[in-house]
């Protein structure tokens, strides 16, 4: 878990100065600018983190991709199978980064979708896009080497839509916090 943490540091730190160079969010600094600037960091090195695999020409990796489908490698399309398999045969570190990890990675992409953005604010569009995101992800890490899995999807998906639904009680107990969507 701390090199995926080290990894993700890096990357915020890396991509900072970019971010600030072509946003220059100090010609209208607010408090939502605040938000969207480390909502925009955390999903830029959230990407970075799972587009992490083995690139090559563009035809090696759809040749990859298409090897991949047809025999099935590194593919598991049967929910819960392996999220059933690190309950079985527990351990702690494993759990921690592939279940809990999963679950925690996309709960503040749910929560800022829900808090930076009005229209984003019904269960269909934040359901629509938590699933967007994962099967995106998911679908590029067949050109990349990358496992593909059915319950990361599932995980991943379970965090964002958990991220939106605290969002939505923080917001509820809190209106003032109503003031970053537009």
């Amino acid at each position: 878990m701390a090199a995926y943490i080290c990894k993700f540091s890096a990357i915020v730190l890396i991509v900072s100065p970019i971010y600030l160079l072509l946003r220059r969010p100090w010609r209208h600094w607010d408090k939502r600018e605040t938000v969207l600037t480390v909502f925009v960091l955390f999903t830029v090195a959230l990407l970075a983190l799972a587009f992490e695999g083995t690139y090559s020409t563009p035809y090696a990796m759809i040749e990859s991709m298409r090897h991949r489908v047809t025999s099935g490698e590194r593919i598991n399309l049967v929910p819960f199978r392996t999220i059933s398999t690190f309950f079985v045969h527990f351990m702690p570190d494993i759990f921690l980064v592939n279940i809990v990890g999963n679950i925690v990675m996309f709960m503040p992409w749910g929560f800022g979708i829900v808090l930076l953005w009005k229209k984003n604010q019904s269960v269909g569009r934040v359901l629509f896009l938590c699933f967007l995101i994962t099967a995106l992800i998911e679908a590029g890490q067949l050109f990349i080497g990358r496992s593909v899995d059915v319950d990361d999807l599932i995980l991943n998906f379970a965090g964002g839509c958990a991220g939106a639904a605290l969002c939505a009680g923080v917001k509820r107990r809190f209106p003032v916090l109503g003031e970053f969507a537009k």
